[in-house]
């Protein structure tokens, strides 16, 4: 599927969506394959549905697997990227005095349970030097972990995972907000992500992808009763939402790798239009290659309310998602759907004047 036909297979919207940072746009397919899914539950059961949609969950394993390098048997499923991270993390074969890299911008519960594992397990966090706009600028070498999102909620930055494996430290990454958008890095020791934001699966469906040699090293049994599996699969709990990874086979299977120019074009474009808003400044650099644009100078709460009046979906961030925030932010995330006339919409709805 080119980036064309990805964009035409979109379920129609009224709206201008622009928080795929929140929720991207499914397809047709991928709503057809969870409505599907769930009348074969109605009719057969949900044992003998989930049986019979074996083949297609593992396949979307694979696909979302193949998105980092690595294989099928090397994923779980979880009910969100929280879930697989507080799983992975508890598991983790960390001593009493363990150094684990941490960012400022790390997501606010993964953050308090790193504080709480530590206080607990007697780590010792390492919050990594940053630059102005939360980029990681080095990194000790003597850290026996390191984990960040490699795109924070907050900040439309991408981080240098390249940097970190250079150190040969093991790296817990974070992709809920990046795969998808960002070009992801091969060799961590585990990636955690979501179905529901930039692969534009459905919601309530998150995974784990673990390096073997880690899985084997892994320490505590899963905090959930334990599935029947091979490989990562005995992570999972028996009780699943099916249908959502039916949908997310089908929406990692249609994703291709030629959306990351589409995305990255729409946030340049957003960038230099809504720019030009008095009032306003937009945060990330104007080639940063994530589709997350950041604003500051009004009032992000008041002005999401407004432009969903006018017909724009976009996200008001709390300064509770992360502890690198000193004051709420407008997040404008666009999709490859976005057109330049929504945009120069957006930017004419923006409470402020153009310069």
């Amino acid at each position: 599927m080119d980036v064309d036909e990805w964009v035409d297979a979109r379920v129609p919207s009224g709206s201008v969506l622009l928080d795929v940072a929140g929720a991207g746009r499914p397809s047709r397919e991928v709503l057809d394959a969870e409505i599907a899914h769930l009348h074969a539950e109605a009719v057969l059961g949900a044992y003998v549905a989930a049986e019979a949609a074996g083949e297609q969950v593992d396949r979307g394993r694979a696909a979302v697997a193949a998105l980092v390098g690595l294989s099928g048997e090397d994923v779980a499923f979880a009910d969100g990227a929280g879930t697989a991270f507080a799983t992975l993390l508890q598991a983790w074969p960390l001593r009493r005095g363990a150094r684990v890299g941490t960012v400022p911008s790390e997501y606010g519960a993964n953050a308090r349970l790193l504080k709480r594992l530590a206080q607990e397990r007697g780590w010792e966090l390492v919050v990594l030097p940053v630059d102005g706009h939360g980029r990681i600028t080095s990194v000790p070498g003597d850290l026996d972990l390191v984990t960040f999102p490699q795109v924070a909620s907050q900040r439309g930055i991408a981080q240098p995972v390249e940097e970190v494996f250079a150190t040969g430290t093991p790296l817990l990454l974070d992709v809920a907000q990046s795969l998808g958008q960002t070009a992801v890095p091969y060799g961590c020791a585990a990636y955690v992500g979501t179905s529901r934001k930039w692969l534009c699966g459905p919601r309530g469906v998150g995974f784990a992808v673990v390096d073997p040699h880690v899985q084997q090293a892994l320490t505590e049994p899963p905090t959930l009763a334990p599935a029947m599996g091979n490989g990562m699969q005995r992570w999972e709990a028996q009780e699943a939402h099916v249908a959502g990874r039916v949908g997310l086979a089908m929406a990692a299977e249609q994703w291709t790798p030629a959306l990351l120019d589409r995305v990255h074009d729409r946030a340049r474009t957003a960038r230099d239009l809504l720019g030009t808003v008095e009032g306003w400044t937009v945060r990330e650099p104007r080639d940063e290659p994530t589709g997350i644009t950041t604003l500051v100078g009004g009032d992000p709460v008041a002005t999401r309310a407004r432009l969903l009046e006018d017909g724009f979906v976009t996200s008001a961030v709390p300064t509770s998602r992360s502890d690198d925030l000193d004051r709420p932010v407008l997040r404008v995330s666009t999709g490859a759907w976005v057109a330049d006339a929504e945009l120069e919409r957006l930017a004419a709805a923006l409470p402020g004047r153009t310069k």
